[in-house]
């Protein structure tokens, strides 16, 4: 069985990193022609793409079972042992880890190649030294060379995975495990790449494409990495040292340890091997000297299988299968799931009746050669190879390709868990060995391409599962990020505000402030602050800039019901709006986020802030302003001062009630003054039109709240005239009245007084002569106490006063009446006729004094006072100014001749003298 071929055989034996591959590669490449062998479908694409950057695609064939690249003048070809064709005539023959043919599922496999793979010129024998006696006994012919390992490989001891070096592959023998070490990977390095020799070689190549370009630190791998795998890897740590062979969960042998272990260091770099918490107990001293040496017991034999049986028959191709070896350091191969199949498939009545058929044998054997890359056990596998042996043995011996076309389609889904994905990657696989059969299936190479596309399309969409389960790019970005001195990643500021480092998504910039992504973690957003911070500086510098510069337009008054009245810039708060020296001085208190800033810059937001609301303010209350302005001026006659002052306190307007008897005082000279400053002294009401308009009522509801230390009221709707319901507060700000079941602006209230009067003169009045008075003068025709039309005269028949006016503004006819009567307006006669008769306001009812405690005989008497005894809203207003409440408790004020002289208010306050005034206005 040995080789009689009389041309070079040498057999390169070594541990890892001794550059055995490099050299084939080197040989392969200097001859006419030839073919290397590799244990696995990934490692041959990795030769073969670097075979084509030597030679060109056209020059370079890659086979495998799942794979076939052909090239027509192809001269050099890669692929699988499996698939490495014997009666290929090429100069060169390379056959990569020899050692394999003591595996017990695809041993036999190898040991054939080694005894029966030759090159006209060269053949070249790759594998680990402990083959050198086998391959002096097998192939005595052949030359033996040891190469030295490049690299210095040590043992590292036992460590935690949180305290893994950076560069190192973590390995385990089962997916469940690599899954579970790679989730644990990612909560605190930022996360691994995974390798494992089910991927799809795109999902393999994309998953150390993010290892070697250093997006995470770490690679989770099965023992796949290593089949001479070319990683940059510096450290290996064994998560376990036990595997399940299909048959029994047994300890590592040495030379397999090795060679996992060897993948550490690459070159002249060394590497390192160790543990992380075994449960069942690290290395040995004695394996540890062997890895670390590269002594290695060598192995006694190999697997071997008959590699050419007959065809007769059935029993035959039985019997020849498990014809034993001859030599002795050969032995019998295990059962194999395609022999396992076959047994099965045995069985079955319409195979046997078709066993002595030739053709219907090699055709049954040559299907029982499809890998079952699902994993399913010979028993279901031996379904799908029966239906395909039903196709190949009748008609014209092809497949059927809608079941095929149907298979096709039902695996082409990209959605789903990792789990789901691999399993579909590996039914396409497949499906892939089925469509490089062209003389398995018709149009096979069409069939090939949607094959290989759905493949890569479910490679990338693994891909991202894995990366989007097992890497936290932004941790690990962060994390590098961390240790790295000045702003060395680029930060981006999105149109949305969203804050990206490198390309990834830290969280939000709204104005000023900051905030995390909320799908992050919550133990991460210590880091990503820090990032902002550290990221922010220029962008939040830059921003200060343009809003202690920029205009009006950028700016605006944030004033949501239930919440302080705020400035905001583009939209977002960066000051709230707090208790002043008066109600149209508020303080500007910056937001928190704005103390990120240099202090300079603070400065200059709070005195751009500052402009900002006095130019509103002098838009949109204007005469609220003027009215703190006159109730301040020295020259202002002193009871128009103590309105001014109640008016201002009212935020700019104020009931009738609460100061008539002050208005009534007032004099002739006097009452233009108010009606300069465009007051507006209703039958119920004192206000400024101005000051009801929406923006206007914004303003002062945000003034009050911040005077108040409170959130800004609910306000009605702009230009609502009559409200059903609403919130009081927000109400009388924004100039509505009670009335009846609702409320009514108290201009439209004043429109209709105003049409009351003029009906009333219009019936008062001769026919002939024209209507005395007007809407200027309203106020003093229909004042309290109003005794014009004389006690002796005859009581007026009554008038019509339209309800057209009324209707319009939505008043039902209770509300009218009830409001007409708040005028001095009472009903005559039938309602419906509506008419009115004038009965004049009603002066409110004064109520009893309280008696006050019986004082001591030797207190002090309390000086006389004029008139009532209740003070009126004014000058309680005026009061508070000057005189704060004091508490209960104190002893009592001595008599007025011996107090102290009061202090007035501040010379510099608007209202600068006005308790003086008020005094003065009393003795008035």
């Amino acid at each position: 069985m040995t080789s009689s071929s009389s041309q070079p055989v040498k057999a390169v034996l070594g541990p890892t990193n001794t550059g055995k591959t490099h050299l084939a590669v080197e040989r392969l490449t200097a001859h006419s022609s030839g073919m290397i062998g590799f244990p696995l479908r990934l490692l041959a694409r990795e030769i073969y793409d670097r075979v084509v950057a030597i030679k060109g695609a056209a020059q370079v064939a890659l086979v495998t079972g799942e794979e076939r690249i052909i090239p027509p003048d192809a001269r050099y070809l890669l692929g699988t042992m499996e698939a490495l064709p014997l009666t290929r005539d090429v100069a060169f023959v390379g056959i990569d880890e020899a050692q394999l043919g003591a595996d017990p599922e695809r041993g036999h496999v190898f040991t054939d190649r080694l005894l029966r793979a030759r090159g006209r010129d060269e053949t070249m024998i790759l594998g680990s030294a402990s083959i050198r006696g086998l391959v002096k006994n097998l192939v005595p012919e052949a030359e033996i060379i040891t190469r030295p390992r490049f690299s210095t490989l040590s043992y590292a001891g036992t460590s935690k995975l949180s305290r893994l070096p950076k560069r190192s592959a973590i390995v385990a023998f089962s997916a469940e495990e690599v899954y579970a070490i790679a989730e644990m990977l990612r909560r605190f390095s930022g996360g691994a790449a995974v390798v494992m020799g089910a991927l799809s070689p795109k999902t393999r190549n994309s998953q150390v494409a993010m290892f070697e370009a250093g997006e995470v630190d770490y690679l989770v791998a099965t023992d796949a990495i290593g089949m001479g795998l070319n990683l940059d890897v510096q450290h290996v740590a064994f998560a376990s040292l036990q595997k399940f062979d299909g048959r029994r969960l047994r300890r590592l042998t040495v030379a397999e340890m090795a060679q996992i272990a060897g993948r550490a260091g690459r070159h002249q770099q060394d590497g390192s091997f160790g543990t992380i918490g075994l449960p069942q107990g690290g290395f040995t001293p004695e394996e540890v000297a062997a890895i670390e040496g590269h002594h290695f017991p060598p192995l006694s034999s190999l697997f071997w299988r008959n590699p050419t049986p007959g065809f007769g028959s059935l029993d035959q191709l039985l019997a020849d299968l498990a014809q034993p070896p001859t030599q002795p350091v050969l032995r019998p191969a295990p059962e194999a799931v395609d022999i396992a199949v076959l047994k099965h498939l045995a069985g079955d009545m319409e195979v046997r009746a078709r066993g002595g058929d030739f053709d219907a044998v090699q055709r049954l054997w040559d299907i029982c050669g499809l890998p079952d890359f699902e994993q399913l056990g010979a028993e279901h596998h031996s379904r799908t190879i029966f239906k395909l042996w039903q196709w190949r043995t009748s008609g014209d011996g092809m497949i059927d390709p809608d079941w095929f076309a149907r298979r096709l389609a039902k695996l082409n889904d990209v959605e789903g868990d990792i789990d789901q994905l691999a399993s579909r990657i590996a039914a396409v696989r497949t499906l892939c060995f089925i469509a490089q059969r062209g003389d398995w299936i018709a149009g096979a190479a069409g069939w090939t391409e949607q094959a290989q596309a759905l493949e890569s399309r479910l490679s990338d969409a693994l891909h991202a599962a894995l990366a989007q389960r097992f890497v936290d790019r932004r941790l690990a970005l962060l994390l590098r990020d961390a240790g790295q001195r000045g702003a060395a990643l680029p930060v981006a500021v999105g149109p949305d505000g969203t804050v990206a480092v490198d390309g990834e998504a830290i969280g939000t910039l709204k104005g000023f402030q900051f905030k995390v992504d909320p799908v992050a973690k919550a133990s991460d957003h210590r880091m990503l602050l820090a990032a902002a911070e550290k990221h922010l500086r220029a962008e939040l510098a830059r921003r200060a800039a343009t809003l202690a510069e920029g205009d009006d337009s950028a700016l605006s008054l944030i004033a949501e019901p239930g919440a302080a009245p705020r400035l905001a810039w583009h939209g977002h708060a960066v000051a709230t709006l707090a208790r002043g020296p008066t109600l149209v001085q508020p303080a500007i208190q910056v937001d928190p986020s704005l103390r990120r800033l240099e202090l300079h810059q603070v400065q200059a937001i709070a005195e751009r802030l500052q402009r900002f609301v006095a130019q509103q303010l002098a838009r949109h209350a204007a005469p609220l302003a003027a009215m703190g302005e006159a109730a301040g001026d020295l020259f202002t006659p002193p009871r128009v001062r103590a309105l001014l002052a109640a008016l201002v306190d009212g935020s700019g307007t104020i009931g009738r009630a609460a100061v008539d008897e002050q208005l009534n005082a007032l004099s002739a000279e006097e009452r233009p003054q108010l009606r300069k400053l465009g007051l507006t002294i209703g039958s119920l009401d004192i206000f400024h039109p101005t000051l009801l308009k929406p923006e206007a009522v914004r303003w002062r509801a945000a003034l009050i709240a911040a005077q108040q230390g409170a959130p800004v009221p609910a306000l009605p709707p702009h230009g609502a005239v009559l409200q059903k319901t609403g919130s009081h507060a927000g109400l009388t700000i924004a100039g509505f009245r009670r009335c009846a079941s609702g409320w009514l602006r108290i201009d439209m209230a004043e429109k209709l007084a105003r049409q009351a009067h003029a009906a009333r003169m219009q019936a008062a009045a001769p026919p002939t002569a024209p209507i005395a008075g007007g809407a200027d003068h309203h106020d003093d025709q229909h004042g309290a106490g109003d005794d014009s039309e004389g006690v002796a005269a005859a009581p007026p028949p009554g008038f019509v006063i339209d309800p057209a006016l009324a209707t319009s503004l939505g008043l039902d006819e209770e509300t009218r009446r009830g409001l007409l009567g708040s005028f001095g307006f009472r009903g005559v006669g039938d309602p419906a006729l509506h008419r009115w008769r004038w009965s004049g306001l009603r002066k409110p009812e004064k109520r009893p004094r309280r008696k006050s405690p019986r004082k001591s005989a030797d207190a002090p008497p309390r000086a006389a006072t004029n008139g009532d005894l209740r003070r009126p809203a004014v000058h309680q207003a005026m009061a508070k100014r000057s005189h704060p409440e004091r508490p209960r408790g104190d002893p009592p004020r001595p008599p007025r001749a011996d107090r102290p002289a009061r202090r007035g208010p501040s010379p510099t306050s608007p209202f600068a003298g006005l308790a003086a005034l008020l005094a003065e206005s009393r003795k008035d």
